[in-house]
């Protein structure tokens, strides 16, 4: 009987020093998630310019089934709580995980982040940084809630930065611009031929002239001639008795 009573106690004690061995294997494992080593931007850094990629590396290779990213989210939120990211999250060698962000306006912004760690479990957490932009006139509004991949986020763009369109010709346009005008150039090698030709045919209109003129005195004098008296002697030198 004794004994008995003595080994009840041995039991419980056995039993109470199993059950912290369990509570200590389950904190073990829970403190095994993969923590977060460092990022990009640096936590409480001060930047200057927009780093355009939000980019976060662990301490262990995460867990993505085939590719899939749909329980990792990286979030990056202004002071106003106005998102800035873009929703797409890549995971580049298991270990380094981004998103593409457009920052606004200088201040605190936060960056909230959630992957699945090697251990098979969600882990999460958050850091601060500060954006102190030398030239604000860059500065991109937020979005009211976060944005799904390919969807419309911050850094999409604006209807106000889009290009000019030119418009098409119509005919009123058309009819209403006048029709060019052609102005006659000389060409100086072709103008002095052209005079040189015009001296040449001038001396010869000249010399015909003069020629028909030395033809018509000829026919004057032949018509003259034929018109004497045919009969008519010439006058022969007179002789002296």
């Amino acid at each position: 009987m004794t004994r008995h009573l003595f080994a009840l106690p041995s039991a419980l004690a056995a039993t109470a020093l199993l059950g912290a061995a369990l509570l200590f294997a389950g904190a073990s494992s829970a403190s095994a998630h993969d923590a977060l080593e460092s990022s990009t931007p640096a936590v409480g850094e001060v930047i200057t310019t927009d780093p355009t990629v939000v980019s976060l590396t662990y301490s262990d290779e995460l867990i993505t089934l085939g590719g899939d990213t749909s329980a990792f989210a990286i979030q990056v939120t202004d002071a106003s709580g106005a998102f800035h990211e873009n929703g797409c999250v890549v995971v580049v060698d298991g270990v380094v995980v981004s998103t593409g962000v457009a920052l606004g306006d200088p201040g605190t912004y936060t960056v909230t982040w959630q992957v699945v760690s090697s251990d098979g479990h969600p882990t999460s957490g958050s850091y601060t940084f500060d954006y102190q932009p030398v030239d604000t006139g860059n500065s991109l509004p937020g979005m009211a809630a976060a944005p799904a991949c390919g969807a419309q986020w911050a850094g999409s763009p604006r209807e106000d930065s889009a290009p000019a369109v030119t418009p098409e010709p119509s005919m009123t346009t058309m009819a209403e611009e006048p029709a060019p005008t052609l102005t006659a150039t000389a060409d100086p090698a072709s103008t002095g031929d052209g005079g040189a030709d015009g001296g040449r045919i001038g001396v010869a209109i000249a010399v015909s002239i003069g020629g028909l003129a030395l033809i018509a005195t000829v026919i004057a004098l032949t018509v003259r001639r034929i018109r004497r008296d045919p009969f008519e002697k010439p006058e022969g030198p007179s002789k002296e008795e």
